[in-house]
Order: structure tokens, then sequence, then C-alpha cells
């Protein structure tokens, strides 16, 4: 009997384990953000797949720009790259105010399966473009200095 308990268990914490969603970020209940996220008209269907998969981070980027916090928006930097805080400041200087407007998001044709870049259209007019890039399950925000393919 407690073997059995035992095994059951084992299995659980395993299943678990591979079941669980590895994304090491998430969007809060505030501040709320309005971001559309689309892909960019082309004729392979890996952008349609890719807009998907970055959906959350993209949104997560704005609602970080728009509160304002660069250790908060490192956070969804590459964890390879270097002097992310520094770069979020500088981002959040940059586009932060702009994070509060409704913001269109297109998803680019990736690169390779692992590297892709968004072109950020916000109310006022202005555009930014970040780069992503997926390390197994996970996309991540290229801040800072390192390459965008991890080391």
């Amino acid at each position: 009997m407690a073997i059995t308990a035992a095994v059951s268990v084992c299995v659980a914490a395993a299943a678990w384990w591979f079941l669980r969603d590895p994304t090491p970020y998430e969007l809060r209940d505030a501040p709320k953000v309005q971001v559309t996220v689309q892909p960019e008209k082309s004729r392979y269907p890996d952008v349609k797949e890719v807009a998907q998969e970055t959906e959350l981070v993209i949104k997560v980027y704005v609602q970080r720009l728009q509160a304002g916090d660069a250790a908060d928006l490192a956070r969804i930097g590459a964890p390879w790259y270097s002097d992310r805080e520094q770069a979020a400041q500088q981002l959040i200087s940059q586009y932060g105010e702009r994070a509060g407007e409704p913001v269109k998001a297109v998803v680019v044709d990736p690169v390779v399966p692992y590297i892709t870049y968004v072109d950020l259209s916000f109310a006022d007019g202005s555009k930014q473009r970040i780069g992503l890039s997926k390390d197994g399950r996970v996309w991540w925000l290229q801040l800072g200095d390192g390459d965008p393919v991890k080391p």
C-alpha cells in the first residue's frame, strides 16, 4: 500500500514537471494594456504560429513599459544578455508613456524558428521594433547586450 502511494506521488510529480508552463512571466491585473497582436502578411505559415506563441511576452512587455519599473521589465529580457536593467530604463524613458494607449504589434516572418522581430505602433504614431529570442518553449525580449542566439 505504501509503495503504491509513493509511486502515485512520483507519477503525479513527474506529470506536473513535464506539463507545467515554463514561462517565468505573466500578465498582471494592472496596469491594463490594449495590445493587438497579429502576424505580418506572409506566404509562410510559420509567422501565424510565432505570433500566437509570442503574444504573451509582447503584452507583458507593453505592460512593464507602462508600469515603469526597469527591474521588472529586465526580468523578461533574455537571461544570457547583460545590462538588461539599464536597457530597460532607456526603453521606459522612450516608450513608457506611449504604452498606456492602444498598441498594435505586428510579428514579422521569423529569421529562424527561434528569433523574430515585432513592429510596435503606438497611438501617437511612433514606432518601435523589438527582437525576441526563444529558449526551449520560452520567448524572451532581446534586451541589453548579447547574442540573440543563446550561447
